[in-house]
């Protein structure tokens, strides 16, 4: 009787075997195999990818793993590393591909963002670490604000200010008194060609003492606003062309100096100006205002941050430091006078200012962006990073400011 039970088992086993070539016969006589699973009253069912996917989603749904993704309204694609593994959960996240969803002080989901990758977060802003590899096809755009006129009239003619533009290798420049030469269209691509490239392009406001713009890509539409508290300059901007599906739209503005209420009058009008170009052209641009503000007044949702309660720049820190540490950007490195704001979408991808080395020597990393200071540096190191800048540049007769530095890259 038990010879017979024992060829009965076996002659069971190799029916199985025969039948599901993918089975898994355990020692208890369960049948495991990855095309059926059994139903509620203990028969096979076989089940299609569309079921399985369906329980897949099910088991996503109820964790809510990918809600924040979910919500980005560009259509940029989850990476790789999430296409084959629907549930995920910190043991299959590699933390060296990390995805954020950004959004303002109180909670606001930005309406136009991407993901940023590998994240570092200075002060509870979180941007992309310098320290890898740029992704293929992204763009990086450096910023640069320069007041940096020396001598007796306001003007880039004694040259400090032109060395200390070029040593930056910026992208866009957010110029403040403007004055060249005889301020002559030949003068003026002269200094544009001498602080970014012959395949520059510029634009200038007018008033004595102008506020312009020198962009690395085509400027195709220029325009200034009216400052009521001065006469001297205006509220310049130009929309540049830069590669991608979007533009820039950059705003170079030298506030008033005082009452400081005056620079919160006129950062409200920037603030008016943005929302309502922004509102007739849904989605066309980053917005960026950058330049001399003459202190932090009008760095606040009562200056540049807000109108109306509509969010326009992004105001919070933290603020670019110089080599010494310190956030100064006058000329004795004690106030901030100058700074670049990005509006929300475009702050997503604020990264680290990375200075190159042009010899020997690692190269130079400032996580929320840099004010340069030429006084910080020896000779020899601004020959390596920052030619043509001499160590005198940025404390030369009347140099009144520093240049200020930020960096983004946009995927």
């Amino acid at each position: 009787m038990l010879r017979l039970t024992v060829q009965v088992l076996i002659a069971a086993t190799l029916f199985i075997a025969g039948c599901f070539p993918n089975a898994t016969v355990y020692p208890d006589g369960d049948v495991v195999d990855r095309d059926i699973a059994g139903g509620p009253d203990g028969t096979v069912v076989e089940k299609d990818e569309s079921d399985i996917q369906d329980e897949r989603d099910d088991v996503v749904g109820e964790d809510e793993v990918f809600d924040e993704l979910s919500d980005l309204s560009d259509g940029s694609e989850v990476s790789d590393e999430f296409a084959d593994d629907t549930v995920v959960d910190d043991s299959m996240v590699d933390d060296t591909d990390e995805s954020t969803d950004s959004g303002t002080d109180d909670g606001e989901t930005m309406a136009d963002t991407d993901m940023v990758d590998d994240p570092i977060v200075v002060d509870d802003t979180v941007m992309p670490d310098a320290d890898i590899d740029e992704p293929a096809g992204s763009l990086r755009i450096r910023f640069v604000a320069a007041n940096l006129t020396s001598g007796n009239y306001q003007s880039y003619d004694p040259g400090e200010g032109i060395r200390l533009m070029t040593a930056t290798k910026g992208d866009i420049f957010m110029v403040q008194e403007f004055n060249y030469g005889s301020n002559s269209a030949s003068d003026y691509r002269e200094m544009s060609d001498d602080v970014c490239g012959v395949e520059c392009d510029y634009s200038v406001g007018t008033g004595s003492i102008p506020d312009g713009v020198v962009s690395r890509w085509p400027i195709t539409v220029t325009g200034e606003w009216d400052d009521p508290n001065i006469s001297d300059r205006g509220l310049a901007w130009a929309r540049i062309d830069i590669p991608g599906s979007k533009d820039l739209f950059v705003i170079s503005v030298h506030l008033h100096t005082s009452p400081a209420s005056d620079q919160v009058t006129a950062a409200q009008v920037v603030a008016q100006k943005v929302t309502e170009y922004r509102a007739a052209n849904p989605n066309c641009c980053y917005y960026v205002v950058g330049g001399d503000f003459n202190g932090p007044t009008a760095v606040s949702d009562s200056g540049f941050g807000k109108y109306n309660g509509q969010a326009v720049f992004y105001p919070a820190d933290p603020d670019p430091v110089g080599e010494d540490g310190a956030i100064g950007t006058n000329a004795s490195r004690s106030s901030q006078y100058d700074f670049i704001l990005f509006d929300l979408p475009l702050h997503v991808y604020q990264t680290a200012v990375v200075i190159e080395s042009t010899g020997s020597g690692s190269a130079l990393s400032y996580p929320s962006g840099l004010v340069f200071d030429s006084r910080d540096f020896t000779q020899g190191e601004l020959d390596n990073y920052f030619p043509p800048a001499l160590t005198g540049d940025s404390g030369a007769s009347n140099m009144q400011h520093m240049a200020v530095i930020k960096d983004v890259l946009i995927p």
